[in-house]
């Protein structure tokens, strides 16, 4: 009798060990699949930043991540208002979170545009919940046309991008690209001596879909007021009472 019991309890043992083992590799395999969806996913970020200076006009840049695992591309597109436009897409990679500075750090390869001309380059870029920031550092030619940091325990912090939906994001870029193509159409002004208007500066205020622009045509300026209607399933934009400031 003893001894029936004793094999009784060996056998529920065993039974309770394969399904321990079982449930394991079950969750084993869940959490596989979960990192595999993961790294196969990609996370979108925006960045945005626009700052109006002492002449009336907008510095500007946006930056655009999309994240799959460790790997990382995108754009970072830079508009000074009384210097060189500096635009381009990039790749690179990233690493995890740094608790210290609570951001990510993107080692990227920039194909910038700058005054006509493209150039591969590198571009660190730290990100976080809420804003992100470009380092920059004095460039040098590593022997191929690529520029590299000379020096990247020596990178300075440039201004702070903050953190804005993409499809946000994606309205200002539409509207302000809509109003410098239109602008001609839009203004019921009249150019002078032969110009044509076009666009000097731009600010769009997305969470009111209010905007302003100064536009000028090589001899006389304008600046108006506007309000708009973007479709963001159409990326049509409809602009209404533009007024003459």
């Amino acid at each position: 009798m003893k001894k029936n019991i004793i094999v009784f309890f060996v056998l529920i043992c065993i039974v309770i060990g394969i399904v321990l083992v079982s449930l394991f590799w079950t969750k084993e395999d869940e959490i596989k699949n979960v990192d595999e969806i993961a790294e196969k996913e990609v996370l979108s970020l925006c960045y945005y930043y626009s700052n109006k200076t002492n002449s009336g006009f907008y510095d500007k840049a946006w930056l655009n991540l999309d994240i799959k695992g460790e790997e990382i591309s995108g754009e970072f597109n830079n508009y000074p208002a009384e210097k060189d436009s500096k635009v381009g897409k990039f790749e690179g990679t990233v690493g995890p979170l740094d608790q210290k500075i609570m951001a990510r750090t993107a080692n990227l390869w920039w194909d910038s545009l700058a005054e006509g001309m493209n150039t591969k380059e590198e571009l660190v870029v730290q990100f976080g919940d809420g804003n992100a920031v470009a380092l920059f550092g004095e460039m040098i030619d590593k022997g191929d046309g690529v520029y590299v940091y000379k020096d990247k325990m020596k990178l300075t912090s440039g201004f702070q991008l903050g953190q804005i939906s993409c499809k946000d994001l994606n309205e200002i870029l539409a509207v302000e690209k809509y109003i410098r193509e239109n602008i001609k159409t839009i203004t019921t002004d009249k150019p002078v001596l032969g110009g044509l208007w076009y666009v000097v500066s731009v600010f769009i205020n997305y969470s009111l879909n209010t905007g302003s622009v100064t536009y000028e045509d090589g001899h006389i300026q304008g600046d108006a007021t506007f309000e708009y209607e973007f479709d963001s399933n159409t990326k049509s934009t409809f602009i209404k009472n533009f007024k003459r400031i």
